[in-house]
Protein backbone atom coordinates (compact mmCIF):
# COMPACT_ATOMS: atom_id res chain seq x y z
CA UNK A 1 0.00 0.00 0.00
CA UNK A 2 2.66 2.14 1.25
CA UNK A 3 4.75 1.74 -2.27
CA UNK A 4 1.37 2.33 -4.14
CA UNK A 5 1.37 5.39 -2.51
CA UNK A 6 4.69 6.79 -3.32
CA UNK A 7 4.56 5.75 -6.86
CA UNK A 8 1.20 7.41 -7.29
CA UNK A 9 2.68 10.71 -5.89
CA UNK A 10 5.77 10.03 -8.08
CA UNK A 11 3.22 10.10 -11.50
CA UNK A 12 1.65 13.19 -9.93
CA UNK A 13 4.91 15.40 -9.85
CA UNK A 14 6.36 14.04 -13.05
CA UNK A 15 3.04 15.05 -14.80
CA UNK A 16 3.41 18.41 -12.83
CA UNK A 17 6.92 18.96 -14.21
CA UNK A 18 6.01 17.81 -18.16
CA UNK A 19 2.94 20.34 -18.22
CA UNK A 20 5.62 23.50 -17.09
CA UNK A 21 6.37 25.67 -20.00
CA UNK A 22 10.41 25.85 -20.65
CA UNK A 23 11.85 29.31 -22.18
CA UNK A 24 12.27 28.25 -25.28
CA UNK A 25 14.40 30.31 -28.26
CA UNK A 26 12.95 32.46 -30.57
CA UNK A 27 10.92 31.21 -33.59
CA UNK A 28 10.06 33.91 -35.47
CA UNK A 29 6.96 34.50 -33.10
CA UNK A 30 7.73 33.79 -29.54
CA UNK A 31 10.66 33.12 -27.25
CA UNK A 32 14.08 34.69 -26.11
CA UNK A 33 17.08 36.33 -27.59
CA UNK A 34 20.07 37.29 -26.24
CA UNK A 35 20.98 40.71 -26.92
CA UNK A 36 24.38 41.13 -24.25
CA UNK A 37 25.85 38.59 -22.64
CA UNK A 38 28.54 38.86 -19.79
CA UNK A 39 30.03 36.53 -17.23
CA UNK A 40 27.51 37.55 -14.34
CA UNK A 41 24.55 39.07 -16.08
CA UNK A 42 22.85 39.13 -19.85
CA UNK A 43 20.14 41.56 -21.39
CA UNK A 44 17.44 39.76 -23.33
CA UNK A 45 14.73 40.40 -24.87
CA UNK A 46 11.83 38.04 -24.60
CA UNK A 47 8.47 38.14 -27.30
CA UNK A 48 5.20 37.01 -25.22
CA UNK A 49 1.60 36.46 -25.79
CA UNK A 50 0.13 39.78 -24.41
CA UNK A 51 -1.82 38.59 -21.63
CA UNK A 52 -2.88 39.65 -17.72
CA UNK A 53 -1.16 37.14 -15.92
CA UNK A 54 2.25 38.90 -14.92
CA UNK A 55 3.19 36.14 -12.35
CA UNK A 56 3.67 33.84 -14.59
CA UNK A 57 5.08 36.30 -17.45
CA UNK A 58 7.87 36.88 -14.34
CA UNK A 59 8.73 33.48 -13.80
CA UNK A 60 9.29 32.43 -18.10
CA UNK A 61 11.40 35.48 -17.71
CA UNK A 62 13.53 33.88 -14.56
CA UNK A 63 14.08 30.36 -16.21
CA UNK A 64 15.40 32.05 -19.19
CA UNK A 65 17.77 33.75 -17.12
CA UNK A 66 18.62 30.91 -15.57
CA UNK A 67 19.03 28.85 -18.71
CA UNK A 68 21.08 31.44 -20.09
CA UNK A 69 23.46 32.28 -17.12
CA UNK A 70 22.85 28.90 -14.99
CA UNK A 71 20.25 26.66 -13.22
CA UNK A 72 21.66 26.91 -9.46
CA UNK A 73 20.51 30.73 -8.98
CA UNK A 74 17.95 33.48 -8.71
CA UNK A 75 18.57 36.40 -10.88
CA UNK A 76 16.96 39.89 -10.13
CA UNK A 77 15.31 41.04 -13.35
CA UNK A 78 15.37 44.28 -14.59
CA UNK A 79 12.98 45.50 -16.87
CA UNK A 80 14.39 47.90 -19.66
CA UNK A 81 11.07 48.40 -22.06
CA UNK A 82 7.81 47.26 -22.93
CA UNK A 83 6.72 46.92 -26.29
CA UNK A 84 3.06 45.69 -27.89
CA UNK A 85 3.59 44.58 -31.14
CA UNK A 86 1.27 42.71 -33.95
CA UNK A 87 1.29 38.84 -34.36
CA UNK A 88 3.29 37.88 -37.79
CA UNK A 89 1.53 34.84 -37.60
CA UNK A 90 -2.28 37.14 -37.49
CA UNK A 91 -1.81 38.31 -40.95
CA UNK A 92 -2.46 35.24 -42.31
CA UNK A 93 -6.41 34.84 -41.04
CA UNK A 94 -9.22 33.89 -43.13
CA UNK A 95 -10.59 36.41 -45.19
CA UNK A 96 -14.26 36.05 -43.71
CA UNK A 97 -13.35 38.20 -40.62
CA UNK A 98 -13.41 41.96 -40.99
CA UNK A 99 -11.01 44.02 -38.98
CA UNK A 100 -12.19 47.13 -37.25
CA UNK A 101 -9.35 50.13 -37.57
CA UNK A 102 -5.94 49.11 -35.40
CA UNK A 103 -8.32 47.55 -32.77
CA UNK A 104 -8.37 43.85 -31.95
CA UNK A 105 -12.04 43.72 -32.58
CA UNK A 106 -13.25 41.51 -35.80
CA UNK A 107 -16.66 40.34 -36.99
CA UNK A 108 -18.18 37.85 -39.75
CA UNK A 109 -20.71 35.34 -40.45
CA UNK A 110 -20.28 32.46 -38.75
CA UNK A 111 -22.76 30.13 -40.38
CA UNK A 112 -20.69 30.92 -43.80
CA UNK A 113 -20.14 27.98 -45.97
CA UNK A 114 -16.34 27.26 -46.59
CA UNK A 115 -14.27 24.86 -48.22
CA UNK A 116 -14.54 22.51 -45.40
CA UNK A 117 -18.48 22.02 -45.22
CA UNK A 118 -18.13 19.00 -43.33
CA UNK A 119 -17.50 20.68 -40.34
CA UNK A 120 -18.85 23.77 -37.97
CA UNK A 121 -16.96 26.57 -39.36
CA UNK A 122 -17.30 28.50 -35.50
CA UNK A 123 -15.60 25.44 -34.25
CA UNK A 124 -12.97 25.73 -36.82
CA UNK A 125 -12.17 29.48 -35.96
CA UNK A 126 -12.04 29.07 -32.37
CA UNK A 127 -9.69 26.34 -32.76
CA UNK A 128 -7.20 28.53 -35.31
CA UNK A 129 -7.41 31.63 -32.61
CA UNK A 130 -4.11 33.73 -31.77
CA UNK A 131 -3.59 36.36 -29.91
CA UNK A 132 -3.29 39.80 -32.23
CA UNK A 133 -0.92 41.28 -30.44
CA UNK A 134 2.37 40.30 -28.65
CA UNK A 135 4.34 41.48 -25.66
CA UNK A 136 8.27 42.26 -26.27
CA UNK A 137 9.95 42.77 -22.82
CA UNK A 138 13.21 43.58 -23.34
CA UNK A 139 15.25 43.23 -19.48
CA UNK A 140 18.87 42.46 -17.54
CA UNK A 141 19.38 39.75 -15.38
CA UNK A 142 22.14 40.18 -12.76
Amino acid sequence: MKNMKILGLGCIILALTACQTTPRHYNGVTGYQIENQTANSATLAYTLAARSDRQLDIDKLQRACQKVLGLNKTYKISVLSTNEIINPQTTNQDPTGVKLGHSRTSFGLSNTPSLNNGEDYATRQALETRPSTLQVVRYTCS
